[in-house]
């Protein structure tokens, strides 16, 4: 990491910590926004160490919501939208069908209509 990207970092945390601060009016997250922003401008060790702790932390976070809401897509939209299809539709994969094989048997006589335009 490079010095612009941990001073940009603990400047972007400070700046969140204000935020909170003014929703919230706790005057510790204040003084948390101004360290941090002291410690990215002037000690770029520990800056570098936070940053790469923020980056560590936002690679776990996405590696868990995408398998999060894909979960919640699934069951919201998609699992809803199977069991309506099953109850109201007739089955027309023949899962259900009662006979030796699953052929379906088709008498069809080709002719030169058929041919001409097959797609």
């Amino acid at each position: 990491m490079n010095r612009e990207k941990n001073i940009e970092t603990c400047l972007v945390l400070a700046t969140a910590l204000v935020i909170f601060y003014c929703f919230n009016g706790s005057i510790y997250l204040l003084y948390a926004a101004i360290g941090l922003g002291v410690i990215g401008l002037f000690f770029d060790t520990i800056a570098g160490w936070i940053t790469k702790a923020w980056y560590k932390l936002a690679e776990v976070l996405g590696a868990v919501m995408s398998k999060v809401l894909l979960s919640l897509v699934f069951f919201i939209f998609l699992f809803p939208l199977a069991m309506l299809y099953r109850l109201f539709n007739k089955d027309n994969l023949q899962l259900k069908r009662n006979s030796d094989t699953y052929w379906v048997k088709r008498d069809h006589q080709f002719v030169k209509k058929d041919l001409e335009h097959p797609w």
